[in-house]
């Protein structure tokens, strides 16, 4: 088994615990900003650019609020103004971004 592959299954490991402390967590938060603030997610934006794939991944599953943390990973934004509101809209468009770049 290579290093890449540890690496990777480690990160993946690490990427799902957070997200299922992040969920337990947040569950009946109403607000995306106060779930965005929450320590489970910021470790997650912690794991830095490499979690992105996985970011999309989960996206893909369910419209979670994964938004900020893909602006800030990445830099990018690709989702109109008009948009915004609706997550699953938005949801598609990170979705095809990710796509574009080889990451989903």
């Amino acid at each position: 088994m290579s290093t890449q592959t540890v690496t990777a299954s480690a990160l993946d490991h690490t990427f799902r615990t957070l997200v299922a402390e992040w969920h337990a967590a947040t569950r009946f938060t109403a607000s995306p900003a106060a779930a965005a603030a929450h320590p489970a997610y910021r470790a997650i934006i912690d794991l830095g650019p490499d979690a992105v794939p996985l970011i999309l991944a989960a996206l893909a599953d369910a419209p979670d609020p994964w938004f900020a943390a893909l602006r800030e990973l990445t830099g990018a934004d690709p989702v109109p103004s008009a948009d915004r509101c609706h997550p699953a809209v938005a949801a598609g468009h990170w979705l095809a971004w990710g796509r574009a770049r080889g990451l989903v």
